[in-house]
């Protein structure tokens, strides 16, 4: 009798851990369910961002190279007062954003979602402005405003249909890197030390000595000849008068930031070589063609120059020897004087677009090809 008991006890204690393992098993289906419909759905969805990203890239990277495109070939005057008309934007943009596609979908970007402004580098904002713009933002989405939602696959058992997902990105023409072969008409330089002194917070419409180099803001190189001298500098002045008077493509080199060194004389101009550059001044100042001369005045001469790097801003300086290029600036010589003063003056110039890429120092030029800043 006992051991009847016992057994029936043992029978019931059977069904009652079965019981519990059914619904142990029960809850832990459910969980792997969730577990599943998490992990296949979110990784779904950050894909589908992914996708959503190199959208917004391309059609942001297409609109800002619109600006680009629309500035380069302008004059200083003409850039700086430019208004955008959006319709040259839109039409770019949306054709880059519908030419790919996220979550199996060919995107379409509402007008709504694309930004044209003036990028901020050191507050990282893009303020929306028609003038003077230098980027454009664009967001990409597949929600309820464009796109449609995108569709769960495990999600939906418990109730969640779709998910909105949107992508952002901001290109914009930043400071010029790169300086294409014959787009430095000039072999003159300013020194960083120009812009980042502190008694100049805003180098914008600085005053520029060139010659006499008595100072550290400025200096004279034959771009990537060694050994340079007086005479190799009167050389090539006379050889860029050359060109420019019978308009033949300038024989100077590409400059690339952080790469580019360039030759420098020490300062030292004879008097023939002055000459030479009053020479070349002459003749560059009244072309007002918006590539070698950038203005519309025959008095001055807008071109660019290169930046160079040196730890020595001492105003008896003067650069000597091979010098890497930070940069490039706009300057505007606006005279030459001759003996007895022979002074080579100007001033340096801010918000110009020049031709080349984007993505080096500050220094007031910005390159026509734009990089993604966001």
């Amino acid at each position: 009798m006992d051991r009847l008991k016992r057994d029936k006890k043992t029978s019931s204690d059977t069904e009652e851990i079965r019981g519990s393992y059914a619904i142990m098993t029960a809850i832990l289906i459910v969980v792997f369910i969730g577990v599943t419909a998490l992990a296949v759905d979110i990784g779904y969805l950050m894909a589908t961002r992914n996708e959503l990203q190199n959208v917004a890239d391309s059609a942001a990277l297409a609109g800002a190279r619109v600006l680009g495109s629309i500035y380069q070939p302008m004059t200083l005057p003409q850039q700086q007062s430019y208004v955008c008309n959006p319709n040259d934007v839109f039409p770019v943009v949306i054709d880059a954003a519908i030419k790919n596609r996220a979550a199996g979908q060919n995107i379409v970007v509402n007008t709504s979602d694309i930004l044209i402004g003036d990028w901020s580098p050191s507050a990282k904002t893009l303020t929306p402005t028609l003038n003077c713009p230098d980027a454009v933002g664009v967001t990409a989405r597949r929600d309820s405003l464009a796109n449609g939602a995108v569709a769960t696959f495990f999600a939906k058992i418990f109730g969640k249909n779709t998910v909105p997902v949107s992508s952002v990105a901001i290109a914009a023409l930043t400071a010029q890197s790169v300086a294409p072969p014959g787009s430095l008409p000039i072999p003159a330089a300013i020194s960083v030390c120009a812009f980042y002194d502190p008694n100049y917070p805003n180098f914008c419409g600085r005053n520029i000595i060139f010659y006499p180099t008595t100072s550290s803001e400025a200096g004279w190189h034959v771009f990537i000849a060694h050994n340079a001298n007086d005479n190799d500098l009167r050389n090539l002045l006379v050889q860029l008068e050359y060109e420019i008077r019978n308009n033949l493509p300038l024989s100077t080199p590409e400059v690339i930031i952080d790469q580019t060194s360039l030759e420098f004389t020490g300062g030292t101009m004879s008097s023939p070589t002055f000459d030479a550059m009053k020479a070349l001044f002459d003749t560059a100042r009244v072309l007002n063609d918006g590539v070698i001369d950038n203005d519309t005045d025959p008095n001055t001469w807008t071109t660019s120059v290169g930046v160079y790097d040196v730890a020595n801003c001492s105003s008896t300086y003067n650069p000597t020897g091979s010098i890497l290029i930070k940069g490039f600036a706009t300057i505007v010589i606006e005279g030459v004087a001759n003996a007895p003063s022979k002074t080579i003056y100007g001033r340096i110039l801010c918000n110009v677009v020049g031709q080349g890429r984007g993505g080096g120092a500050e220094f007031g030029t910005f390159g026509d090809i734009p990089g993604l800043v966001l």
